[in-house]
């Protein structure tokens, strides 16, 4: 189990940001283009356009001959009709009507806010895709520091519910210069559909020291960098709810970063020397934390030193250093907790994302 959980962790460290690790599959994506008018994240989504749904028969009917020259129309809707729209469609029209600015998704009651920020979507408040894009500009790009004051371009995927047999749909916002100016950084909002009613019920992001990998079961694998010897790597499922919830999260520790787990007892043990090759990774897993160390690139002098450091950390620090066996059955009482298959870790099949 380690094994695979360090395979893992390797793997999305070679994909040392979101400019490197997804430049290339930008590119050349196999996605399919939506044949929609993209001004719909610029001036038209400023609420202006306005869908004529509730016109009476007398007030939209023509003659054949007037509708035999003009051309046909996008279908527009306003924001007074769109309860009506939401009632008459099912899950996955609804995600298309979203984009299109047909309906709106309220912002779920327990939506994080971010206290550093400026802005926040309002809880409880309705958003058309427009708004939302607006939001989007309005929060990452400030006029005072930058030129930019735009997103690059939107896609959307849908995913399963790892606990039911529903899906979720995620919006992707991509170019938001979180880190540096051009670094592909990215904003994903999940939408999830109840009742007839879309909810924007939670979201991520990915910069240049972070990654998120998205895959079609919901899975979503992140990882990201504290620095040299400190990464992280963990593993996560969107439920039905909307809510992105943890399976496990782990902290992967080397060389001096070791003494995190007890900085008093390394300085005594190592003395201060910073080159010793110990790795410890701690998992959390629900409540409960798991320290495992590994001394496999230890060399011989290090080796009986590390014993040492590990043997006080249990005995006087109180660190409960877990086996293989101890941390994945962890894992699936964790899966089993939040209504998962303990399999579905192990589907990682990539989503696809189209363009908007």
């Amino acid at each position: 189990m380690k094994k695979k959980l360090f395979i893992l962790f390797c793997a999305g460290i070679i994909m040392t940001g979101c400019a490197d690790q997804k430049s290339d599959e930008q590119e050349k994506p196999e996605v399919i283009s939506l044949d929609l008018d993209r001004n719909v994240q610029n001036d038209e989504a400023n609420g202006e356009q306005v869908n004529n749904l509730g016109s009476n028969a007398d007030e939209t009917a023509q003659s054949e001959e007037n509708a035999e020259r003009q051309e046909p129309e996008a279908e527009i809707v306003s924001k007074d009709n769109i309860e009506n729209v939401q009632n008459n469609e099912n899950p996955q029209d609804l995600y298309m009507q979203f984009i299109n600015n047909k309906v709106s998704a309220i912002i779920g009651n327990d939506y994080s806010q971010d206290e550093y920020r400026i802005f926040n979507l309002e809880q409880g408040k309705s958003y058309t895709f427009g708004e939302l894009s607006q939001y989007v500009n309005q929060s990452y790009f400030d006029p005072e520091y930058s030129e930019k004051t735009s997103y690059d371009y939107a896609q959307y995927t849908y995913v399963e519910c790892p606990d039911s047999n529903s899906k979720n749909f995620l919006i992707k916002f991509v170019g938001l210069n979180i880190y540096s100016p051009d670094d592909d950084s990215f904003a994903v909002y999940v939408l999830t559909e109840n009742n007839g009613q879309l909810y924007l019920t939670d979201g991520y992001e990915c910069w240049a020291r972070s990654y998120t990998e998205q895959y079609r079961n919901g899975l979503c694998i992140n990882g990201g960098s504290g620095g040299a010897g400190d990464h992280y790597v963990g593993m996560a499922v969107i439920l039905s709810s909307g809510r992105i919830t943890d399976i496990y999260g782990a902290e992967i520790l080397s060389g001096w970063w070791t003494s995190y787990v007890s900085g008093a007892i390394y300085n005594e043990v190592f003395a201060g020397n910073e080159d010793v090759l110990l790795n410890v990774s701690i998992y959390t897993i629900g409540e409960e934390k798991y320290y495992l160390y590994d001394l496999s690139e230890c060399t011989e002098d290090q080796i009986a030193l590390c014993e040492t450091y590990i043997g006080r950390c249990r005995d006087e620090a109180g660190v409960n250093w877990a086996a293989d066996a101890e941390l994945e059955e962890a894992i699936r009482k964790r899966c089993s907790a939040i209504g998962v298959n303990y399999d579905t870790i192990g589907q990682q099949e990539e989503s696809e994302w189209t363009n908007i």
